[in-house]
C-alpha cells in the first residue's frame, strides 16, 4: 500500500507521462478560503452524524521520523495508527514488530494501534502458496491473537497485495477464518482492498491485483474495509480525483454496507513531465537545476514539494473538475505538473465520504502529507 498496479513501486516518484488539464482556476495556498464551484465544502455538524467518523492513519519505517513527529503533534486528531511493519514472509510465517516509539506515543495520547500485515514483497506466488496452506494460516492466525493480546493492539488490517483474481475463494475464506479467531478475542480485523469500479475481468490489473478482492464476501466477515482510493492506476494527473473516488463508492455500493467502508486518502503526490512536443520552456531564471536523476529520486513528499515551490517558482492551480489542486514549474527545458491533496481537496473527499455515510477514512500515510490538509480533518 499505496498500490497502483505497474506505477505502485514508483508512486511516490515523477512519472513522466503527458496529461491534459481541464477546468482551472488559480489559487495561492494563502489566499484561497472558498471552495471551487460545483463543491461544497461546508463539513456536517456532529450532530447529525449517524457515529464517530473514524480517523485511521498509516504510517511506514520509510517516513519513520517525519510520521513520528506528524503523530505527534496530531494526536487528538487520530482514532488509530496502523504502522505497516508486519508481514508473512518467504517461509510463510509472520515477522515484525512495531516502533516502540509509535507505542509510546499513541499509549500516551491514548491511540488505539491497528497494525498492517503484508506478503512480503507483496510476492504473487509467496500469497499463492500461502493460501494453499491450512497449517500455515492457522500458525499465522495464532501469531496475530497472540501478538495482538501481548501488545495490546486493537487488531490487525490485511494489506496483502497482487494475488491472482483465481485466488479470490481462498482469501475469503481465509478472511472468514481469521475474523472468526479475532472476535472470539475481542480483537478487529480490517481489510485494505484494491479498488475498482467495474468488473472488467480481463483486464490485468484485474487479473493480478483487484479481482481477489470479493468485497461483498469480505464484509461479512471483516470489521470494515479500507477502500484504496488514494491511487487511481489509471490516473494522468492527480493521485485519486474526486470522480473517481465517487466511482469506487457507486460501485461499492449494494456490495458492503456504507459503515464498514473506509475511503483511503492520499498524503502523497504525483508529479508529471507535459512538456510540449514542440518549442522549448526555459528553466526558471537564476535557479541552479538538480539532476534528472534528483527529480526522480525525491518525488512524491511535501518535503520534496517544499524544495520545488522554493527553488524553481510553481503557478499553483485548481483544477474543480477533479477536485485537485495542482502546480506547474519549469526545469531544464521541461514543464512540470504536481497533483497533491491540500485542505480544500481533503474537505472534497471527507464531504464525500459523509454523503455516503462511510465509516470514516484511512490515509496513507503520516510524515508525507501538506500540513494544511489538518485544518480539514480537524472539521469531521
Amino acid at each position: 500500500m499505496p498500490i497502483n498496479y505497474t506505477k505502485y513501486i514508483f508512486a511516490a516518484l515523477f512519472i513522466l507521462v503527458p496529461i491534459s488539464v481541464s477546468a482551472q482556476i488559480s489559487y495561492t495556498n494563502e489566499t484561497m478560503s472558498d471552495c471551487p464551484v460545483e463543491y461544497s465544502c461546508v463539513p456536517i455538524s456532529a450532530t447529525t452524524t449517524p457515529h464517530q467518523f473514524e480517523k485511521i492513519f498509516y504510517m511506514t519505517t520509510a517516513y519513520l521520523t517525519s510520521g513520528l513527529q506528524s503523530l505527534q503533534q496530531n494526536a487528538s486528531l487520530v482514532d488509530i495508527v496502523a504502522p505497516q511493519v508486519y508481514e508473512v514472509d518467504a517461509n510463510l510465517v509472520a515477522t515484525g514488530s512495531i516502533p516502540i516509539q509509535i507505542q509510546t506515543i499513541a499509549k500516551a495520547k491514548g491511540i488505539k494501534i491497528m497494525p498492517l500485515i503484508t506478503n512480503q514483497d507483496f510476492s504473487q506466488s509467496l500469497m499463492n502458496s500461502f493460501l494453499a496452506s491450512s497449517t500455515a494460516e492457522n500458525n499465522v492466525i495464532s501469531f496475530l491473537v497472540s501478538e495482538a493480546k501481548n501488545q495490546g493492539y486493537v487488531g490487525w488490517q490485511f494489506d496483502f497485495e497482487h494475488m491472482v483474481a483465481t485466488d479470490s475463494e481462498p482469501y475469503s475464506s481465509f478472511v472468514e477464518k481469521t475474523a472468526k479467531a479475532l472476535h472470539e478475542h475481542s480483537l478487529i480485523l480490517s481489510v485494505a482492498t484494491v479498488a475498482r469500479i467495474d468488473d472488467a475481468t480481463s483486464t490485468s490489473g484485474y487479473k493480478n491485483w483487484s479481482g481477489v478482492y470479493d468485497y461483498e464476501q469480505i464484509a461479512k466477515h471483516a470489521d470494515f474495509i479500507s477502500i484504496m482510493t488514494y491511487d487511481d492506476p489509471n490516473s494522468i494527473g492527480p493521485t485519486a480525483s474526486l470522480p473517481y473516488d465517487k466511482n469506487v463508492l457507486t460501485y461499492l455500493a449494494g456490495k458492503v454496507p456504507p459503515d464498514k467502508i473506509s475511503l483511503g486518502i492520499p498524503f502523497y503526490y504525483y508529479g508529471w513531465d507535459v512538456t510540449p512536443s514542440i518549442g522549448q520552456i526555459g528553466p526558471a531564471s537564476n535557479v541552479p537545476s538538480p539532476t534528472y536523476g534528483q527529480i526522480v529520486r525525491y518525488g512524491g513528499i511535501y518535503s520534496r514539494w517544499q524544495f520545488v515551490r522554493a527553488n524553481y517558482g510553481t503557478l499553483e492551480l485548481f483544477d474543480s473538475g477533479l477536485g485537485a489542486p495542482y502546480a506547474t514549474y519549469y526545469l531544464d527545458g521541461h514543464e512540470y505538473q504536481a497533483w497533491y491533496d491540500n485542505s480544500i481537496s481533503v474537505q472534497m473527499k471527507l464531504d464525500l465520504a459523509k454523503s455516503f455515510h462511510l465509516r470514516g477514512f484511512s490515509a496513507w500515510a503520516l510524515g508525507q502529507e501538506f500540513p494544511d490538509v489538518w485544518n480539514a480533518i480537524s472539521k469531521y
